[in-house]
């Protein structure tokens, strides 16, 4: 059987990606951290919760209120509030991830009942992240 030059490349590169994906999930399996290695490019819905929760709730209740979004959002440079239009406004964040309507994200209650629509894509959760808590580690 005789392989192209082309075929033995795609090959090769794929044995790379193999042992990398491989030594990855062994670096995540050794991870100190509560639920293993956070992926910078996609951040779990777990990890923002935990973030959100130090970083916003400033009154520490657990619930993320209405209040907290909007001064969390007003002391924002222009131009991560532009970035955060990706989300929503104020009160369309409230209607996808307060499940209860109490006006307060409730990180243990409204968060798991609201998987589908807060914080649903990679993206929506990256750019959260980058706005309010890009230095966070939890």
């Amino acid at each position: 059987m005789k392989l192209s030059l082309r075929t033995i490349f795609i090959l090769a590169t794929l044995a790379c990606l193999t042992l990398q994906i491989a030594a990855d999930e062994q670096e995540c399996a050794a991870a100190d951290g509560p639920d293993g290695c956070e992926d910078p490019a996609c951040p779990s819905r777990p990890h923002i919760i935990r973030c959100a929760g130090k970083y916003l709730d400033t009154n520490q209740n657990k619930k993320l209120e209405r209040v907290e979004l909007e001064n969390a959002i007003n002391i924002l440079p222009w131009y991560a509030r532009g970035v955060l239009k990706v989300i929503g406004s104020v009160d369309k964040i409230m209607k996808k991830c307060d499940a209860d309507g109490d006006d307060a994200i409730g990180m243990e209650t409204d968060m798991p009942a609201t998987e589908e629509s807060c914080l649903a894509s990679c993206f929506k959760r990256k750019a959260f992240k980058a706005a309010f808590f890009p230095e966070c580690t939890e």
